[in-house]
């Protein structure tokens, strides 16, 4: 919770840590409904599939400049065989083949930066949507896995998988046009030649799709092992006070030394595989010795002149080219696919709290509070944590809650707030069932002092006026709260005031200052 829901609707001094209030403004953001995937094919395609339609206008553009490409390069091509500087047409071929081997460059250019607008685009749009997910998330989720963890995923795990895309968008159509195009230009040159060149291509097929499944299982290694070194990191690093109070020192470097050795074992297991494929490819390209070879005998034979030989021998390394490039698409996406995998099981979810279709807004509150046989437990191998709970707080009355670790207290506030719901029994506000009302209204009704300080990156301002950030933060109502946390004083002592910015976690602040 945010030390500004205490200061924007303060409570009364008391011992108590719950208040009950009425708002004052009103927020109906209502929490997207969650994506639906109907999978036939790739599940983990299917996903991406709406983000990279958002980008048809650059992809389009960009595999438009791949047909310009292609075109130029075909055309250029079949001018080899008249640019031998004694043939009598280099005069009239030079200017053409100039002007299409610019063309050729300038849409190579444009396809690569559109296609790259096209993968960034769609990444940008997963963010967006993965991390309003995760917020609206139960808070279960968030007990359950590492903050370091989720925030790997959404930074360095889809930063990579733009490079996926990008790779993707920039083969699918671009190395197909290209292969079909030099294709074309080997079978109008020599059919027996390409008949021999055929027979390179399922070798390659074959070796890159056995290497791929197993760089894809290298790879799912390698993200999860950087994910658990991140998460640690994330964990120690706020910690280090206490790191240094318990000399623990030598106890964190073991952690963190065996976390390095194991994400080092999975990244050089992983290159060691990417090294070897290229070179498990290039054996390959040596049949390409053989089509010499047959072309030699050809010349000899007098059924080929050496200037088409040429062009055929370009023209069958520029359909080396895509084969390769459709290799190393799908060696990337085996890479990249695994990290798809972990963005979209944090969107895939059921929240156990779910709003009523029926849910009504609670527009003004008297305080009455009543848990009427509440049972609740986080877990159903776990014993409960209240068992047939009743208990009633009447408006204005100030009341404090006692008791041992573990014994509900915040449980209480957990429940009154619906991060969770309980197993069996209700919560009753002015008599009205909190299960009945909005979400986003009830929780305007309730502060909450929590006793761990939190604090973002902005202004003083900014973080006592949280809740109103969307819209304007309201200064008088915002000095009005530092006044009566006694806060104040010391803000208006700052270099900027309420103006002032605090750093990560409020670090420019000391503890009690941090603490009001």
């Amino acid at each position: 919770m945010s030390l500004s829901s205490i200061f924007l609707n303060p409570p009364p001094p008391s011992p108590s840590f719950l208040h009950l209030h009425s708002p004052n403004r009103h927020n109906h953001h209502h929490p997207p409904k969650p994506l639906q995937i109907r999978a036939k094919t790739n599940p983990t395609l299917q996903f991406l599939k709406p983000y990279l339609l958002s980008q048809h206008k650059p992809i389009l553009c960009g595999w438009l400049c791949s047909a310009v490409s292609v075109y130029s390069l075909s055309a250029l091509l079949s001018k080899l065989p008249k640019l031998p500087i004694l043939s009598a047409t280099a005069a009239d071929a030079a200017p053409i083949a100039a002007l299409l081997l610019v063309a050729r460059l300038a849409a190579g250019y444009a396809q690569r930066a559109l296609l790259w607008e096209a993968a960034l685009g769609a990444v940008y749009d997963l963010r967006l949507h993965v991390f309003d997910r995760v917020l609206h998330r139960e808070l279960a989720y968030f007990e359950g896995v590492s903050a370091g963890d989720l925030a790997y995923r959404i930074t360095a795990e889809a930063s990579d998988l733009a490079v996926t895309l990008y790779t993707l968008l920039n083969t699918i159509v671009p190395s197909t046009l290209q292969l079909s195009a030099m294709m074309m230009q080997m079978l109008v040159i020599s059919p027996t030649l390409s008949l021999i060149s055929a027979m390179i291509v399922p070798c390659m097929v074959l070796v890159v799709t056995f290497l791929g499944q197993e760089l894809r299982k290298i790879s799912k290694e390698a993200h999860v092992s950087i994910a658990a070194l991140s998460a640690y990191l994330n964990e120690v690093l706020p910690a280090i006070l206490f790191v240094k109070a318990n000399n623990a020192q030598s106890c964190e470097n073991t952690r963190f030394k065996r976390l390095a050795l194991m994400d080092y074992n999975a990244r050089l297991k992983k290159k060691k595989m990417k090294a070897l494929i290229p070179q498990v490819i290039q054996a390959i390209y040596f049949g390409v010795l053989s089509i010499l070879c047959a072309g030699s005998l050809m010349i000899s034979r007098g059924s080929l002149d050496r200037y088409s030989l040429v062009s055929f021998v370009t023209s069958l390394l520029f359909l080396i080219q895509p084969i390769q490039d459709v290799g190393k698409a799908y060696n990337e996406w085996r890479q990249g696919e695994p990290a798809a995998e972990r963005l979209l099981a944090m969107t895939r979810f059921k929240n156990k709290v779910v709003e009523k279709p029926d849910a009504a807004d609670l527009d003004r509150v008297t305080g009455d509070l009543k848990f009427c046989d509440v049972s609740f437990g986080y877990n159903d191998d776990m014993a409960l944590v209240l068992n047939a709970l009743n208990l009633h707080i009447k408006s204005g009355e100030i009341v404090a809650i006692v008791g041992p670790s573990g014994g509900g207290k915040t449980t209480l506030v957990k429940l009154l707030l619906r991060l969770y719901d309980p197993i069996s029994g209700c919560i009753l506000i002015d008599n009205h069932n909190i299960q009945n009302i909005r979400l986003a209204s009830l929780r305007r009704h309730v502060s909450v002092v929590s006793q761990d300080i939190t604090l973002f990156s902005g202004t003083v301002a900014e973080n006592i006026g949280y809740r109103d950030l969307t819209t304007k933060i309201d200064m008088d109502r915002v000095k009005h709260a530092a006044q009566t946390a006694h806060a104040d004083e010391f803000i208006k002592k700052l270099p900027e005031g309420y103006k002032t910015n605090i750093g990560p976690r409020g670090s420019t602040l000391s503890g009690g200052q941090r603490q009001r």
